[in-house]
């Protein structure tokens, strides 16, 4: 078996690199490298049987050769972050739409069992909690631009239901709800690494909007258990399962729990959505998912509370001099 991960090297993709190694697959990595740490690649590196490839999901000729000599692919190669987006949507769009149209056009053309990450953002600002997979999806204006990345993740879901469809692409999509652990970067706002950081530093955490909004946590080791298992089951090809915890937490309780956990001095600051993200910027008010779906397939629910979470994220930032 050779497994392909694009987006290998990055948060979720070095901690699925790790897990299928750890089981002697061979993994051959495709990623631009612009969201991967160099700690990320050391600890890659040093396994066995894997490469690394370094390029972009955009050049066809590449991902064809690739997928050619590949039997299982993990397409987690995306443009995301809220901030990224906001800041540069037309940028994102086209890794995400474009990108995703090559992969999962030369999956299908090969014949490779392939696993789709998507997102919770394809439900947009519906109120209604929890959210299952056939939830409707509620969209803002097309000005606001965190929207685009809603509509591109969904547009790669159809293109993928309907090449499952019409050509037996063997695909099953995973939308994933605020995975969280070590490795990942606060830079383009993921809220719980940079709460970490802030609290290490005894700087402000800064929550932006009133914190009143919630959302769940899930560990980044409990999703990629979520992913081999959904991968190694047939009866997951042609859906999609929710990826998440159902334990809802407001962001101002996030920050309070960070503070408590690493014993820091460090003070919550509140910034207004508008100095952060400038005018036209949406913030859904609750995000939860209904996981019994994936539940019911293949037994999964997450395992690590939040607290332990947290603990790890701060052990791996005071591990890096951080």
């Amino acid at each position: 078996m050779k497994t392909l991960i694009t987006g290998g090297a990055g948060f979720i993709g070095s901690h699925l690199s790790d897990r299928l190694l750890s089981s002697e697959e061979q993994v051959v990595i495709l990623d631009d490298l612009s969201a991967a740490s160099k700690d990320n690649l050391i600890m890659i590196k040093e396994r066995r049987n894997i490469s690394i490839i370094e390029g972009s999901i955009l050049d066809q000729e590449l991902v064809t050769n690739l997928m050619k000599d590949a039997t299982h692919c993990y397409h987690l190669a995306a443009s995301l972050g809220v901030e990224k987006i906001n800041k540069d949507p037309i940028a994102s769009l086209e890794i995400n739409l474009k990108g995703s149209e090559v992969v999962l056009n030369a999956a299908a053309n090969a014949g490779v069992r392939t696993l789709l990450a998507s997102s919770s953002e394809v439900y947009g600002k519906n109120p209604n909690m929890p959210l299952s997979e056939d939830s409707d999806r509620v969209l803002g204006s097309p000005e606001v631009a965190r929207w685009s990345y809603s509509e591109a993740k969904a547009m790669d879901e159809l293109h993928a239901f309907q090449l499952h469809k019409n050509k037996s692409l063997p695909v099953t999509i995973a939308r994933f709800f605020n995975t969280v652990g070590p490795r990942q970067s606060g830079s383009y706002g993921m809220v719980l690494p940079r709460f970490v950081k802030a609290a290490l530093s005894n700087q402000p955490l800064i929550v932006y909007g009133d914190g009143t909004q919630s959302r769940t946590f899930c560990s980044v080791t409990d999703a990629v258990e979520a992913l081999i298992l959904l991968m190694d089951n047939p009866k997951s090809i042609g859906h999609a399962f929710n990826i998440g915890s159902t334990n809802e937490i407001t962001i101002t309780e996030l920050a309070q729990k960070v503070i408590e956990l690493t014993n820091s001095a460090s003070k919550i600051n509140d910034k207004k959505y508008s100095e952060v993200f400038g005018d036209n910027f949406e913030e859904p008010k609750r995000r939860v998912p209904d996981t019994s779906k994936i539940k019911h397939l293949i037994g999964w629910q997450p395992s690590k509370t939040l607290d332990e979470v947290i603990l790890e994220i701060a052990e791996d930032l005071r591990s890096n001099g951080i």
